[in-house]
């Protein structure tokens, strides 16, 4: 990731959106700054083909939407992300709307797919973001390099457990209750 300009002073989500929104390029809002992203190789696109697939299969027909990387969640009111995969299970975020949002506010899972360049910003910063938003329940963290997951489930308000998920073994999700074998996530890569 790297920054693309100076600013004075931050950005918010409307005024990034105003300027960078429909671009060909990705960019996330930081701390209001904004920040190109690096392109996914391969691999990770495989990997998030496939868990999109699998989830929308097992959503299919209930409350629940499965969306990939293009679609921008509002962290707070200067950071803006792009997570790899969500579930969006609440009406503010599934319900009909007039104008289609290029934000979503009311996550139910969130999971990033680590790739090297990414494993620290998406361990160290964006684990701590997506907890702090009150409608997460779930968030993985896929490790490709080892076909392993890690999940952080809430507890309580303030109380997360983790969840390491070794090689091999089923991604399992609480709400909604979801079971994904590894093969089938990583299928082709």
């Amino acid at each position: 990731m790297s920054q693309v300009a100076s600013y004075p002073q931050k950005l918010t989500i409307n005024e990034f959106l105003a300027a960078y929104g429909g671009r060909e390029e990705k960019f996330e809002l930081v701390d209001g700054v904004p920040v190109m992203m690096a392109g996914a190789n391969r691999r990770h696109v495989r990997i998030m083909s496939n868990l999109v697939r699998r989830l929308a299969e097992r959503l299919e027909g209930g409350p629940c939407e499965v969306l990939a990387a293009d679609m921008g969640l509002a962290v707070s009111e200067h950071t803006y992300r792009l997570p790899d995969v969500g579930i969006y299970c609440d009406p503010r975020d599934t319900g009909p709307a007039e104008v289609e949002p290029m934000t979503l506010s009311y996550p139910k899972v969130l999971i990033e797919i680590l790739l090297r360049s990414t494993e620290m910003t998406d361990h160290a910063i964006k684990v701590d973001e997506y907890q702090a938003i009150a409608s997460v329940d779930t968030i993985v963290l896929i490790h490709t390099s080892r076909e392993a997951f890690t999940t952080y489930e809430r507890v309580s308000e303030t109380e997360w457990r983790t969840v390491v998920h070794l090689p091999g073994q089923p991604l399992v999700l609480r709400d909604p209750a979801l079971v994904i074998p590894a093969a089938e996530i990583f299928a082709g890569t």
